[in-house]
């Protein structure tokens, strides 16, 4: 059941579907999408001429666009490149639509300093939010933080679909028209992800337990919480825990959670997925863990300290893939009485 409102709960937030409620025929006809979700973006739309940044091996367009390609979640000098390939074309038309997904921060990038790739690969690592991962990022580029934007000779509108906190749009791809924008548009965010579970849930005649804020803390301060939640049918959840990297091992969020979640008592049948389909290094999209499960503690916690999560949760619970074109709106977690 918790599979099955997973995967229809991402193809209801498809992005080309829900860019297209926000689009208007007022807009700049010139498109420029970055990020994880900028193939299908530019996919849900109709534009005169359009650039598309993404990472590699995400969805591209099957609409006409300028492609380029860059890395992510690390900084290259494919990135660097994709950088420079998108100021050229900024530079050469006037007014401009930006639409902005997740994952934008690394594929396409103008460093400012000589040891950018290596700052960025600490941060990674280093369990900061997203925000103070973001802001520290701004200061290393000269197209983040409204930078891009105040190249833009006339009108600049910019879509955002939010891979961020509730609100805070100039944190998504480091924000490169934001501040600057004449007009900024939320097109989806967390909310939107975890309001079409809900809906999908009461639909199947479910009481539904829907908690109104975001899961922003520490992995294991997640998992605690997961454990000990009180709901009737199904409770569902969103947002995006930290997680400090230990070591070279197989696994992501969702893969830690799922074993916190044990490793805390979870006695729920519980499903810990990412929306864009890449938990991590771990190549899953999402972990499952039925109801009543268990694992050894010495186990979970040795394979936590090497930050491979992945192997033993996949082992205990179950792993689900899902192709890396999809959606790009934090992660979702829902847990069933059971």
């Amino acid at each position: 059941m918790l599979e099955s409102i997973y995967l229809e709960t991402l193809d209801r937030c498809a992005p080309e579907l829900l860019i297209a409620r926000v689009w208007r025929d007022d807009f700049p006809r010139t498109v420029v999408a970055i990020g994880k979700c900028a193939g299908a973006l530019r996919d849900g739309i109709e534009c005169d001429d359009a650039f598309v940044a993404l990472p590699y091996g995400y969805r591209q367009p099957a609409k006409p666009a300028r492609v380029v390609f860059g890395t992510h979640p690390d900084y290259s000098e494919a990135s660097f490149e994709a950088g420079r390939k998108l100021l050229d074309f900024v530079d050469a038309h006037d007014d401009i639509t930006f639409i902005i997904s997740g994952g934008g921060s690394a594929c396409v990038e103008i460093p400012l300093r000589e040891n950018t790739i290596e700052e960025n690969a600490r941060l990674l690592a280093s369990g900061m939010s997203i925000a103070d991962i973001n802001a520290r990022r701004k200061a290393m580029s000269a197209i983040k933080g409204g930078k891009l934007a105040s190249r833009v000779r006339g009108r600049c509108v910019t879509l955002v679909y939010s891979d961020v906190s509730r609100g805070k749009l100039a944190d998504v791809a480091s924000g490169p028209t934001i501040p600057g924008s004449d007009e900024v548009i939320l097109i989806a965010d967390n909310d939107t992800l975890t309001s079409t579970a809900a809906a999908i849930a009461k639909e199947r005649g479910l009481n539904v337990t829907q908690w109104n804020d975001q899961v922003e803390c520490d992995v294991d301060e997640a998992a605690r919480r997961f454990a000990n939640a009180k709901f009737d049918d199904i409770a569902i959840a969103g947002g995006e825990t930290t997680v400090e990297k230990k070591g070279d091992g197989k696994g992501g969020r969702c893969s830690e959670l799922g074993l916190r979640y044990l490793l805390h008592g979870g006695k729920h049948h519980a499903l810990f997925g990412s929306s864009d389909g890449n938990d991590g290094n771990s190549g899953v999209a999402a972990i499952e863990v039925a109801a009543g499960a268990t694992a050894n503690r010495h186990e979970i916690e040795t394979a936590l300290a090497a930050s491979d999560s992945f192997p033993l949760a996949s082992r205990i619970g179950r792993a689900i893939m899902i192709p890396t074109a999809g959606n790009n709106l934090r992660d979702l977690y829902l847990l069933a009485r059971g």
